[in-house]
């Protein structure tokens, strides 16, 4: 394996049949990425907090909100998936602005982050490589 994410390490094995393998080996802490903690936990406060206002919402406040999730859907899937991650079209510049500030409101980390952690999932899908590895648990996979 060329690629190995951090806290992990390279061990040599032989199996019983004599074979030698390369593995990770996970002995060491997986790094907790405390700005992501800390914002991910006062998002949620916010979000429940915002759940007691939803009684006192005016029309206003929904249609906005309704906006701004759009933008966020498509600064994450026009954006940072399909124009920085795939590069599957050219956007001029006032385009790539609009996108990368309809990203930076889906606090999913910068487009670089984001780019460079959806191309490493597409090469080394379902490894220890891979930055949301589904088989290390919910919480790896979704909020690393």
């Amino acid at each position: 394996m060329d690629a190995v994410r951090e806290g992990c390490e390279v061990v040599d094995r032989t199996g019983p049949d004599g074979a030698e393998s390369r593995e990770l080996n996970r002995a060491k802490r997986q790094r907790v990425v405390w700005r992501n903690v800390i914002l991910m936990a006062l998002l949620h406060i916010g979000a429940l907090y915002s759940l007691l206002l939803i009684p006192k919402a005016h029309l206003l406040t929904w249609i906005w909100s309704y906006i701004c999730f759009m933008m966020n859907a498509l600064g994450i899937t026009a954006g940072a998936h399909r124009l920085w991650s795939h590069r599957s079209y050219k956007a001029k510049l006032p385009l790539r602005i609009f996108l990368a500030a309809a990203n930076s409101m889906a606090f999913q980390n910068d487009i670089f982050e984001w780019s460079r952690d959806h191309r490493s999932h597409h090469k080394f899908s379902e490894t220890d490589a891979d930055p949301h590895n589904a088989q290390r648990g919910f919480f790896f996979s979704h909020l690393r």
